[in-house]
């Protein structure tokens, strides 16, 4: 079947359905609330309210006396108020020790052979971190494992700094204390 473009059918949205009753409810409901308003300010109203008849008395104008104007500032204020905190005693800091070392020891990985654990190991001395040590270690269902470990490091800084190294490399070093 051949299907002819020329004649484009016309979808009439749902919306014109609704609209023309829409707008003659509201044009209706303009009209009585217009109606109500004129009527009410159109009312005479028949009952009216008699005003009292009392003579104005003029208030004798009384003279306040006004004290001398005082300037209130926070400093002045301050020299007039004691304030007595409570004692505390004076901090005093402690020398921290440049030669003591850190208990801080890094895990680098953990191998299943003892090879892939020299081999990094030698690895990391090229790459001069320090004190790189390999631990056997067995585990409680029997299989064992070559942890390489470096460290202790002698301050925060240098553990930092091998961190960083072992970041580069690729590897996620685990801080451990002893």
């Amino acid at each position: 079947m051949i299907k002819d473009y020329a004649k484009k059918t016309t979808i009439v949205p749902a919306v014109s359905t609704w609209r023309w009753p829409t707008i003659g409810l509201v044009v209706v409901a303009l009209a009585v609330i217009t109606a109500f308003i004129v009527i009410l300010l159109s009312a005479n109203p028949k009952h009216k309210i008699a005003e009292p008849s009392i003579d104005p008395v003029k208030p004798k104008p009384t003279v306040i006396e006004q004290p001398a104007k005082s300037v209130f500032t926070f400093p002045d204020i301050l020299k007039q108020a004691e304030v007595k905190p409570p004692y505390v005693k004076v901090y005093e800091s402690t020398a921290k020790d440049p030669n003591k070392k850190t208990s801080h020891r890094l895990q680098v990985a953990s191998f299943k052979s003892e090879s892939d654990a020299k081999a990094l190991q030698k690895l990391l001395i090229i790459k001069q971190i320090t004190n790189v040590k390999v631990s056997k270690s067995t585990t409680q269902s029997g299989s064992v494992w070559f942890i390489v470990m470096a460290g202790p490091f002698q301050n925060r800084s240098m553990l930092n700094k091998a961190q960083d190294t072992l970041v580069q490399m690729n590897y996620s070093p685990l801080e451990r204390k002893k």
